[in-house]
């Protein structure tokens, strides 16, 4: 057998192995992803416009924020803002991961726009250029995918079914929390002070966003008490 035969059978066995590694994570995210498009269903989205958002806006988080957004009027600009500050914490860890990636232009940035949580959490440094691709655009692929089916899930189901009391995007609020609780747990030992220190800057952080909440109301809160947390636990850990 040649040498050439013998690296194309390595490629396709590190593929598979990666994607069976993948497989099970992608799959704990089709009922969080088919919910994101049955609400976007809900708001009078299209197929079409789903399996767009959810190709170039591929972020969970994102989505769910932007998804109720979008019927109250706000600007382009304002929610690309918004979705820029949700997943802005993928600039650290893209350049964490950026070793990692293909060498070619086109297919770096198409390995870059497909990284997530799940992902970065499933490779490791050891990981070849071709299991990095397979994972994340496995794990890529699904959510993109059940996206759609929820979509298509809507159409299907008897009028009246889905209550108005039902609060569909509660999970969605939930996945939010998940989020802040986890850079919370990050962020907090980085603090080098005593443990009143770091009760007293988690203390102001939720004291400062109560108080946004108050002034600019449940839609423009977040964004600036998001900056103010994360200045204050950066100014606190340096």
């Amino acid at each position: 057998m040649t040498e050439s035969a013998y690296s194309g059978s390595g490629l396709q066995n590190r593929v598979w192995v990666a994607f069976v590694r993948a497989f099970p994570t992608a799959m704990t995210l089709v009922p969080v992803a088919m919910l994101c498009g049955v609400l976007a269903a809900q708001s009078g989205w299209s197929v079409e416009e789903v399996l767009l958002f959810s190709t170039l806006g591929f972020s969970g988080s994102g989505q769910f924020a932007l998804i109720p957004l979008s019927g109250q009027g706000l600007g382009v600009l304002t929610m690309l803002f918004m979705a820029v500050s949700i997943n802005s914490r993928y600039i650290p860890i893209a350049f964490a991961t950026a070793s990692r990636l293909p060498a070619s232009r086109t297919a770096r940035a198409m390995a870059a726009h497909m990284l997530g949580d799940e992902a970065y959490a499933v490779e490791s440094e050891r990981d070849s250029v071709a299991s990095v691709v397979t994972i994340r655009a496995t794990i890529y692929s699904v959510w993109i995918l059940s996206n759609v089916a929820g979509v298509l899930a809507l159409g299907l189901m008897p009028p009246g079914l889905i209550g108005k009391g039902i609060n569909l995007g509660f999970p969605a609020s939930v996945v939010l929390l998940v989020l802040s609780l986890g850079q919370l747990k990050v962020r907090v030992p980085r603090i080098g002070a005593a443990n009143s220190r770091r009760i007293a800057e988690t203390a102001l952080c939720v004291i400062v966003a109560m108080a946004l909440f108050g002034m600019l109301g449940k839609v423009w809160f977040w964004l600036p008490s998001i900056a103010f947390s994360t200045w204050r636990m950066w100014r606190a850990g340096a």
